[in-house]
C-alpha cells in the first residue's frame, strides 16, 4: 500500500466581495509511514482567524508527526488525545510569540491520519468527511452545529469553554451536533441517516476509526470545510462527489480538481459562497503506477 496526499483551498464569493481574507486552510503530507490531511475553518465574525486556521493546521501536522516519532502507532486509543495535547502546547506558545489574541485562534480542526495498520478521522468543529471505496462506493459524513455555532479547539486552550456552553443553552447533555451520513453503493443506490451528538460529545469531537481491513478497501479519504455545503445551486452531496471525481491522480490532483470545480460551478451560480477547503489522502496498491508521484 502507498499513500499520496494533496490539498487546496479557495476564497468564497462572500469574502471576496467584502474584502475579507480566505479563512479556510488545508494541508496534507506524509511522515515516515503515515499520511495526514487537515482542514481548518476560521470564524468569520472573530479576529484574525485566517492566521488561526493556518496555525491550527500546521500545529496539528506537527503533533501528528511528533506522536508517530515517539510511539510509532496512530491506531491506539490514546493517539487523538496525545495529538490534541501536543497541538495545544504548540498553539499556546505560537500565539503568545506572535502577539495574537484568543479570538484570532477561533477555527475548527478536522483531520485524517492513516498508516499501514489503519488510522482515524477526528472532527473538532464542523465540515464533511468522505470515504471513497475502490469498488465505487462512497460515504459522506456531514457535521453541523446548532445555531451555526461550531466548537473551536481554542475554547479549551483559552479557557473560553463556559462561554461556548452558555451559547448552546448551558446543558452539556443537550443535543448540539448533527451527523448526517449519506452513502452510495457500487450499484448507485443511496441512503441517508442522521443522529445527534450531545454538547459534551461534540466538544470531544467526532471520532471515526479506520481499521486496517477498512483501509484496504478505500481509495480516498477526504476532509472538507463546510464551504462544500455552501456552493450556490449545487447540493452538498453533488459538490463533494464532483470534488472527488479526479481525472488523474498524479501531482496536484486535488488542486486541479478544485480549480476546475469552481470554474464549472459558476455556470449555475456564484460558485462557493463561503471559503472552501479540502485535503485528500489517496490509498494505492504497492508499486508505482502510470501518472503517479512517489508516495510514503
Amino acid at each position: 500500500m502507498k499513500l499520496f496526499t494533496d490539498d487546496h483551498f479557495l476564497i468564497g464569493a462572500m469574502h471576496l466581495t467584502s474584502g475579507k481574507p480566505c479563512q479556510d486552510y488545508a494541508i496534507s503530507g506524509s511522515f515516515g509511514g503515515i499520511a495526514y490531511a487537515i482542514v481548518s475553518d476560521g470564524c468569520s465574525s472573530a479576529g484574525l482567524t485566517d492566521m488561526g486556521a493556518r496555525l491550527i493546521t500546521h500545529s496539528a501536522a506537527r503533533a501528528i508527526c511528533g506522536h508517530w516519532s515517539v510511539s510509532g502507532d496512530i491506531v491506539s486509543a490514546s493517539a487523538p488525545q496525545e495529538i490534541e495535547i501536543d497541538q495545544e502546547i504548540v498553539l499556546g506558545g505560537i500565539r503568545q510569540t506572535l502577539g495574537l489574541l484568543p479570538q484570532d485562534m477561533l477555527a475548527t480542526c478536522a483531520y485524517a491520519c492513516v498508516g499501514a495498520e489503519g488510522g482515524f478521522v477526528h472532527v473538532r468543529g464542523d465540515g464533511v468527511v468522505a470515504f471513497v471505496e475502490k469498488d465505487g462506493g462512497l460515504m459522506l459524513l456531514r457535521y453541523d452545529w446548532a445555531n451555526n455555532t461550531p466548537f473551536y479547539p481554542a475554547y479549551l486552550a483559552e479557557n473560553l469553554l463556559p462561554t461556548f456552553i452558555s451559547a448552546h443553552g448551558g446543558d452539556p447533555d443537550a443535543p448540539a451536533l448533527t451527523e448526517t451520513v449519506w452513502t452510495k453503493d457500487a450499484s448507485g443506490k443511496s441512503s441517508e441517516t442522521s443522529r445527534r451528538y450531545s454538547l459534551k460529545a461534540g466538544i470531544a469531537g467526532a471520532m471515526l476509526p479506520i481499521s486496517r481491513e477498512r483501509l484496504e478497501k478505500l481509495s480516498f479519504v477526504a476532509i472538507f470545510s463546510d464551504g462544500v455545503t455552501q456552493v450556490e445551486n449545487i447540493d452538498w452531496r453533488d459538490a463533494a462527489v464532483q470534488l472527488l471525481s479526479f481525472k488523474s491522480v498524479g501531482g496536484l490532483f486535488a488542486k486541479r480538481r478544485m480549480i476546475r470545480f469552481v470554474q464549472t460551478s459558476h455556470a449555475s451560480g456564484k460558485g462557493p459562497i463561503d471559503d472552501i477547503a479540502y485535503a485528500v489522502i489517496r490509498i494505492a496498491p504497492d508499486g508505482k503506477q502510470k501518472g503517479e508521484d512517489s508516495g510514503c
